[in-house]
């Protein structure tokens, strides 16, 4: 939507100067003027260019900052100010917590391993190492080979929520130990980068939208109203019969931790406001919260190389763009992350690859077809294997 207030400097100086060419008469005869002035040259003509000048200013002033009066239109504080005033914060950027696991190799006496250990991820596509700080001491006991610690990330946001196995390196090395990983589910606390604006923007309209009743926008806006929400989806048409609500949620991490649930579960229980205000749960309705159900997506495939191209370059940034579609907020640009229900097709893997500079072609062997997901799915990562190859001569 554009505002009714574009104007040129040409413009502008069109609509001065031939104002007070049209007056000039006028003002001479009421003896505002001692003769007419010479538009062309001379001081006249140079006080009015520098009034022009102050006029283009000054709608360009307009231009950027009236549409803030507007909440589907502002950003940054401007949207934070709309958003304050219905009690909508932006929601704050959280670090990721979860479990690992230290290994070793034999099984005799204890190993104490304190808090303050760092480990790390190698380096991505990107080029991101993700570094982790174990946060209580433990002992791995005598006769054991392995033992769970809880971390937390050193940075805040949802780059932190790396999947299984990627958590492998020790920087601060502890005798007797010989290896650490992440297995699947481990993360216990989604990290979440800082709202927004298109989610706060979302989060807004909802929060009219769903004033009014226990409907489907207000379900949302409760849901996501909890920091590590990044998208919902409401089966309202009776997904367990009659008068039954499914509010389906999405973490920063794809498939919602327990706590993150339970937080979601008590803000709609409270319709979204703080339990110490002892709000009442929706009526008439009987509703769950629920992860998605998850669709597990293996892709390997072949990626056909121009001369010349570097395999482990194209390759780290295949990798990365094809990941950034299971990650909410993509991490790449022009990628849109898979949300509930979407389904998977093989030409938006290709579409993906195919951005990635020296990149010919792409042969998937998994998966083969496209990927159907429910209406409460959503499609999850378990493994990527791409390999390179060098195209012929055409």
């Amino acid at each position: 939507m554009s505002l009714p207030i574009n104007k040129s400097l040409n413009d502008i100086r069109a609509q001065v100067f031939g104002h007070v060419e049209d007056v000039q008469n006028e003002y001479q005869a009421k003896g505002w003027l001692p003769g007419r002035m010479n538009l062309n040259k001379g001081v006249v003509r140079g006080l009015l260019e520098i009034f022009c000048w102050g006029l283009f200013q000054l709608y360009l002033f307009m231009q950027d900052n009236l549409c803030q009066a507007f909440p589907h239109m502002a950003t940054g504080t401007w949207l934070d100010l709309h958003s304050e005033q219905v009690e909508l914060p932006r929601k704050s950027a959280t670090k990721a917590q979860g479990v690992v696991y230290f290994l070793r190799e034999g099984t005799t006496g204890n190993v104490l391993i304190p808090a303050g250990r760092i480990l790390r991820t190698p380096a991505d596509g990107q080029g991101q190492v993700r570094r982790f700080v174990t946060t209580k001491q433990a002992v791995m006991l005598n006769g054991a080979t392995e033992v769970a610690v809880p971390v937390e990330a050193e940075d805040y946001g949802a780059g932190s929520n790396v999947t299984a196995g990627q958590i492998q390196e020790i920087v601060t090395a502890i005798g007797g130990i010989q290896g650490v990983e992440n297995r699947a589910d481990w993360l216990t606390l989604e990290g979440v980068d800082e709202e927004i604006d298109t989610h706060l923007n979302t989060r807004y309209v909802l929060r009219w939208k769903g004033n009014n009743a226990s409907n489907k926008y207000a379900y949302a806006s409760w849901a996501l109203s909890v920091p590590g929400v990044v998208a919902v989806r409401i089966m309202d048409q009776h997904p367990r019969g009659q008068g039954t609500v499914d509010v389906v949620i999405k973490g920063a991490a794809g498939i919602p931790t327990q706590e993150l649930l339970d937080e979601v579960t008590e803000a709609v229980a409270n319709c979204g406001a703080a339990a110490s205000e002892n709000a009442g749960p929706p009526i008439n309705d009987d509703w769950i919260v629920i992860g998605p159900t998850p669709v597990a997506i293996d892709i390997a495939g072949e990626l056909v190389l121009l001369p010349g191209a570097s395999a482990q370059t194209a390759l780290a940034e295949a990798e990365a763009r094809i990941r950034a579609l299971f990650e909410d907020p993509s991490t790449v640009d022009g990628i849109s992350p898979l949300q509930i229900g979407d389904d998977l097709p093989l030409d938006r893997l290709t579409a993906a690859v195919m951005a990635v500079t020296g990149v010919k072609k792409i042969l998937w062997s998994t998966p083969d077809v496209d990927v159907e997901v429910p209406a409460d799915g959503l499609a999850v990562l378990t493994s990527l294997t791409l390999t390179p190859a060098e195209a012929g001569e055409a």
